[in-house]
């Protein structure tokens, strides 16, 4: 999934306001949303998966993501897995060993973030700062490994 994105992303066109650095960061593979295989109502799969996105996510990374899937794969796969958009699910943002993976400031609904219940996730294992490609004086990497 994550490498069809990356496809999508290079064909992008130039002047498009998402083919950034700064946009790019959401394409990794622990910040994909959860996908699972649609079943029929014999419990059979129909050969089309659902992608369920996540509570969490801003209204920028999702009309980022909405243009990277519109664009059309350069090297589509022999045989293509229909794509159906599934229900929002309510789960917490992923905690992830790699900083330059972790979810960026931009990707996350503000909204969210200050429910009770979420802003335990507002940390540094969970959400860092957008960085350089975003005007900010450093990148996550570089603030963290300075706390260190």
């Amino acid at each position: 999934k994550c490498k069809v994105h990356e496809r999508k992303f290079n064909a992008l066109p130039n002047d498009s306001v998402f083919k950034t650095e700064a946009y790019k960061t959401a394409l990794m593979p622990q910040l994909m949303s959860e996908d699972e295989d649609e079943i029929n109502a014999e419990g059979a799969p129909t050969g089309r998966y659902i992608s369920r996105p996540w509570a969490w996510v801003s209204n920028q990374k999702n009309d980022f993501m909405a243009a990277v899937d519109a664009q059309a794969d350069p090297e589509p796969p022999k045989r293509y897995t229909i794509h159906v958009q599934g229900e929002v699910i309510d789960l917490p943002i992923p905690r992830i060993q790699k900083v330059k993976n972790h979810a960026r400031r931009w990707m996350v609904s503000q909204e969210w973030l200050a429910h009770p219940d979420n802003q335990k996730f507002d940390a540094p294992g969970f959400v860092v700062d957008n960085g350089k490609a975003w005007g900010e004086p450093k990148d996550p990497e570089e603030t963290i490994s300075a706390q260190k």
